[in-house]
């Protein structure tokens, strides 16, 4: 299968995954709201946000065995993929085990430090331990699914996250019935934990990229070197891009109370999902076939690949960052029967910030792939630096809406520039054409979209919420589709995409782009 078909395959199963995703946060939250306060919902958000610092304890791992291994996977025989996967077991094994002692001791004094009343003391306490269980557990067993990312089957893996999110829903749905309460949604954390990790290592031994007899190599001083080398370079960014993330909860949690922090989760929940949908996985996806192309010395393909990646998402972007402005509001109302809600204004800054972070993802993926990180690392840590300490003072007098504002302009400053400077260092590609070239079909896209979305706001602004979720919905879905695939991007490049797809979806395309 060649790289393009492997990438198809991995970018229609995400969004596969991502719709059955979505219909389970749209099932999910409303159950827990039937059965847990607004208090409680916001503890476990806190929690799940809490347990993402756990990560810290990676120091890059994921990214660097997954990278490693595309280096050696065509060198089987010599033993140095094999050695590689070894590594990455013995150094998933420490860091669960490091993981599960810092966890477990620190767990007992977070309550007290973010300011937890007392009454849901108890409950965050074993929250707390079941999400540190659980992440220990996924140290060791996420060999299985670095070694699908690098032999590119992510299809695979979305494939597996759907099953696990089918079966967890249940678990969900009979821990609340049973009357486990907020422990219900532990239940299915874990039940995900176990799905997933199952059916990735079974996928490893049924492909035979498991190592067979004969081909395992001892670890290395060496390969540890390049593995711990490349992976510090990756958490740095990983620990910057922590604070960028996924502070905002806990900042909110801390210096506005719970049910604010509840009332983040909640409206922030499909932007996270359309993020994740562009940036996490549709240009993540995309990032293993690049390393290949460098490792293979494909520099011509390689950069043309990288510009096609970089007009599409940031077309898509700015798609969805106009439905999202449009949507949410209403859709959040309608959800949760009008009990979450917040100026329209929050809605537009985290559209804007959208398409920041999608090329802002864009520029630093690369670099990562190309192992070509140097001071960009530092850029990550003090962006998030920045935004934790301003996001601190200004949530007191500015609200969600000022934390917002500074998220918008940290990224803008701080990562976006310096992973826009290493990607012209890096390439031939001048300031000129990265800033206008680039930016066009963006800009074309926006012009068309922003004064649409203006328009209906005003036209519906006195409408029931079902009225302008089902109007603001189609119209600029069907206005975003022509504009991207006519005004955003090139004809030789909708054509290359279009060829590419399942005939009924390719004369959808052909027909916004007026091809043929």
């Amino acid at each position: 299968m060649s790289r393009a078909k492997r990438y198809a395959h991995a970018l229609a199963s995400n969004y596969l995954f991502l719709g059955v995703s979505a219909l389970y946060t749209l099932a999910s939250v409303p159950l827990a709201l039937q059965y847990l306060s607004k208090a409680q919902f916001g503890l476990w958000a806190l929690t799940v946000q809490m347990a993402a610092y756990i990560w810290w304890i990676d120091l890059g791992m994921w990214s660097s065995v997954s990278r490693i291994l595309i280096d050696h996977k065509d060198q089987r025989a010599d033993g140095r993929y094999s050695a590689a996967i070894r590594s990455g077991l013995l150094v998933g094994a420490v860091q669960g085990s490091i993981a599960l002692v810092i966890g477990l001791g620190l767990v007992w004094f977070l309550g007290d430090w973010l300011r937890v009343p007392a009454e849901q003391s108890s409950a965050f306490l074993w929250l707390m331990i079941g999400q540190v269980l659980i992440a220990a557990a996924t140290f060791v067993t996420r060999i299985f699914f670095q070694i699908l990312c690098a032999c590119q089957r992510m299809d695979l893996t979305n494939y597996f996250q759907i099953a696990a999110l089918v079966l967890s829903f249940g678990a969900l749905w009979a821990g609340f019935w049973l009357g486990w309460g907020i422990f219900s949604m532990l239940l299915s954390t874990a039940l995900t934990w176990v799905c997933n990790s199952a059916f990735c290592a079974a996928a490893c031994f049924r492909l035979g990229v498991w190592p067979g007899a004969g081909e395992w190599g001892r670890a290395s001083r060496a390969l540890f070197r390049e593995l711990f080398s490349f992976g510090a370079d990756v958490f740095l960014i990983g620990a910057g891009m922590q604070l960028i993330l996924s502070s905002q909860t806990i900042l909110v949690s801390r210096q506005l109370g719970m049910e604010a922090a509840a009332l983040w989760s909640v409206m922030t929940k499909a932007f996270s999902m359309v993020a994740n949908m562009i940036i996490w996985r549709g240009i993540g996806n995309a990032m293993p076939a690049l390393a290949e192309m460098q490792v293979r010395k494909e520099h011509e393909r390689l950069w043309s690949r990288f510009r096609s990646l970089f007009l599409v998402f940031s077309v898509f972007a700015a798609v969805c960052g106009i439905l999202f402005a449009a949507c949410n509001g209403p859709f959040v109302r309608l959800w949760t029967h009008g009990r979450f809600s917040w100026p329209a204004v929050d809605n537009v800054l985290l559209a804007a910030w959208l398409v920041a972070l999608t090329q802002q993802t864009c520029f630093s993926s690369l670099v990562i792939s190309l192992k070509e990180i140097r001071g960009l690392k530092y850029i990550f840590l003090l962006e998030g630096a920045v935004f934790v300490g301003v996001a601190l003072v200004v949530l007191r007098h500015a609200g969600m809406t000022g934390m917002l504002i500074c998220s918008v302009l940290a990224t803008f400053v701080f990562t976006w520039f310096a992973g826009a400077w290493r990607l012209v260092n890096l390439s031939r590609i001048g300031w000129k054409a990265l800033l206008w070239d680039w930016q066009w079909p963006l800009l074309r896209v926006l012009l068309v979209m922003a004064p649409c979305g203006l328009l209906l706001a005003w036209v519906l602004r006195d409408m029931p919420d079902w009225v302008r979720l089902a109007v603001n919905a189609p119209v600029l879905a069907i206005i975003g589709a022509w504009a991207g695939t006519r005004l955003g991007l090139p004809p030789a490049l909708v054509a290359e995409i279009s060829g590419r797809l399942p005939p009924p979806l390719r004369r959808i395309v052909c027909l916004f782009a007026g091809v043929s």
